[in-house]
């Protein structure tokens, strides 16, 4: 349970743009391992991801491992921070899985709950493949992360929603059977 006075996280908005960037960069640096910063907007219940970091020279890639370096990632996420008067921020992390799973490893996890609690906020984490992105919640002092499903695609972006969220929405429509399969991880 996420704990007492923090918003909880009920799902993200990601432009089409910053989507496309994480599928372009697995392609490219396919077989190996790539990823970056997650950069956009805190807007109350929802995180709004605008655009991502992508690899740099100092980062470690592998075919089973990326490991980011903050040097040049730090220094583009000051930027653009600075540049929106301080309404941008770092809202997440991504890699790619080329090849292989969405689903994240022991050791992804252990990464996200050390960077929530530096953090103290919810944290976006998507792991791409190639051919699709799947979206990761991690929410502070929560064990468990969420696995957000697609809930409506227009033409400035894609929003996920939390299971719990789609559940709710569902609930007062009046259609519960209607919508994505939903499940906790």
């Amino acid at each position: 349970m996420p704990r007492e006075g923090w918003v909880v996280i009920e799902g993200i908005l990601v432009d089409h743009e910053a989507a496309e960037n994480m599928l372009e960069c697995t392609r490219q640096y396919c077989p190996l391992e790539a990823g970056g910063l997650v950069l956009g907007l805190r807007k109350g219940l929802y995180l709004h991801v605008t655009e991502i970091t992508r690899p740099l020279p100092w980062d470690r890639q592998s075919s089973m491992r990326f490991q980011r370096s903050p040097k040049g990632h730090r220094i583009a996420a000051l930027r653009r921070w600075r540049k929106s008067g301080g309404k941008m921020d770092w809202i997440g992390e991504w890699h790619s899985h080329p090849g292989f799973s969405l689903s994240p490893s022991s050791i992804d996890v252990r990464n996200w709950r050390h960077i929530v609690s530096q953090r103290k906020a919810a944290m976006v984490f998507p792991i791409c493949d190639g051919r699709e992105t799947a979206f990761y919640l991690q929410s502070w002092g929560d064990r468990g992360k969420v696995l957000l499903r697609q809930f409506e695609k227009d033409e400035l972006g894609t929003f996920y929603l939390t299971p719990a969220a789609i559940k709710r929405r569902l609930r007062k429509t009046g259609n519960e059977a209607f919508g994505p399969a939903v499940k906790f991880l």
